[in-house]
């Protein structure tokens, strides 16, 4: 089923909200480029983040926020194939940069003494890197956040999953992608190859976790029947 204008809306919501509150941006804590920057928002992995992505999900319902999410509930849904599907996925996906976008435009407003990209970023991003064991840290992550957003009928469930996983799974790749575009940098690689190729890392884990439940239901099920 295609996206629709409420729907658009609703992820542009979600992602506003969640990047103004809990990504935030980065300020000087005092004079610019003499100072230590400091953080300003909850954090992703903070209690008052979790709390926050938990009340912007139930607020924002049928939002995913987040592009790890997004990239999940496409690549375990039931027809790969479904054109629609695969249409509304990338509507969300740009959608939250847009939202990122807007969000951090009201930000840099709110707060003028900012970092800026290049002052964080004075060389430029790190190139992108094939790291094996990041790659299986994160098929583990997602197996693990696809058995719980199948499973577990808690609506804090989610929430508390994606705190738990802050320092694995990168849930700001939408805001990283907005930055960089706002900057017109030179560092489109190093930033979209990880909002792309982690998130569907992290598809690819949920679905193997759902074959593997499903092959242990089946062994089970046989087992009964002997029996």
């Amino acid at each position: 089923m295609e996206m629709k204008m409420k729907d658009i809306m609703t992820e542009l919501g979600g992602a506003f909200t969640v990047t103004w509150l809990i990504m935030g941006i980065t300020v000087w804590s005092g004079d610019a480029g003499a100072s230590l920057p400091m953080d300003i928002g909850l954090g992703m992995g903070s209690l008052g983040g979790m709390l926050a992505l938990g009340i912007a999900w139930m607020a924002f319902s049928g939002a995913d926020i987040l592009p790890p999410i997004t990239w999940m509930k496409a690549i375990t849904s039931d027809d790969l194939t479904d054109q629609d599907m695969w249409t509304s996925t990338i509507i969300r996906l740009i959608t939250q940069i847009v939202g990122a976008i807007l969000a951090a435009i009201l930000m840099v407003k709110l707060e003028p003494g900012f970092v800026t990209y290049a002052q964080a970023y004075p060389a430029g991003q790190a190139a992108y890197s094939f790291a094996l064991w990041s790659v299986l840290g994160l098929i583990a992550a997602g197996a693990i956040l696809g058995q719980i957003q199948s499973k577990a009928g808690n609506a804090w469930a989610m929430p508390i999953a994606v705190m738990a996983m802050a320092s694995i799974v990168n849930w700001e790749s939408a805001q990283d992608m907005a930055s960089m575009l706002m900057n017109g940098t030179d560092d489109a690689l190093a930033v979209a190859i990880p909002w792309l190729v982690d998130g569907i890392v992290i598809g690819v884990g949920a679905l193997l976790g759902t074959m593997i439940d499903d092959l242990i239901s089946d062994a089970d099920a046989a087992d009964a029947d002997e029996e």
